[in-house]
């Protein structure tokens, strides 16, 4: 299933000045270098494939590819021609092997190109929250984990219970919305909640970029939700039948 109007929203999405663009991509490594050596441990005695699903400018996908025990990654988003874009714009920031990098047009919200237990790691980058339904999603990124498999979902949009109702109103106002793009927001326990039921072990990785976060670390989680998702595929005897 393709989403015409979220596909058509992201094939005419600006291309960010070099300022803007760079200070994104610096975001994103920030975040990755929060979990990058945990990750590639993970990644020891396996094929290394990794997607990143709602891959947009594909900077963690790059990222991604300079791990030592990485070798395939596919860049997966509905637009095919804002990875065209952005690919290349984000690789003269942040390096990376660019020739690792497949870019792949599909739907997340849809079947995923993928056989049963094909990857090993499934990544988000402010992405797992555009998805229709969160439940589908994950049920899918279960199908091509193998057992053991690693899911992250880094930059998420989180729900603060002292602010939700402020976030609500002012998520209502984006383009997003206005234009019919899938734009959600959950509590940071609504994700663990999904991961759990939809057989994950998971768990937040508190993260902030800025000093003024950084000093209020202790209301990572009441007044902002700052962070990374990290789970695992349970085993076959674990996990729910599906």
């Amino acid at each position: 299933m393709m989403s015409g109007s979220d596909q058509a929203y992201y094939d005419q999405e600006f291309v960010p000045s070099p300022v803007a663009h760079g200070q994104w991509m610096e975001e994103i490594r920030s975040y990755f270098s929060n979990y990058a050596s945990r990750l590639n441990l993970a990644l020891e005695s396996t094929e290394g494939k990794i997607a990143e699903l709602g891959a947009g400018s594909c900077g963690l996908s790059l990222c991604l590819s300079e791990l030592p025990n990485a070798r395939n990654i596919y860049a997966v988003d509905i637009s095919l021609s804002r990875m065209q874009r952005m690919l290349e714009f984000s690789a003269s920031i942040l390096g990376g092997k660019i020739d690792m990098v497949q870019t792949i047009a599909c739907d997340f919200n849809g079947v995923l190109p993928f056989s049963d237990g094909e990857l090993d790691a499934v990544v988000f980058d402010a992405a797992l929250h555009h998805s229709r339904s969160i439940w589908g999603t994950l049920t899918e990124c279960h199908r091509v984990l193998r057992d053991g498999g690693v899911l992250i979902a880094q930059r998420e949009a989180y729900l603060s219970p002292l602010r939700a109702a402020s976030q609500i109103k002012r998520l209502l106002s984006t383009p997003e919305i206005a234009a019919n793009v899938s734009e959600n927001i959950y509590l940071r326990e609504q994700y663990l909640y999904y991961l759990a039921v939809n057989g994950f072990d998971a768990e937040f990785i508190p993260h902030s970029i800025g000093w003024l976060k950084k000093l209020l670390k202790v209301f990572n989680g009441s007044l902002f939700s700052d962070g990374v998702l990290y789970a695992r595929k349970k085993k076959a005897r674990q996990s729910m039948a599906f």
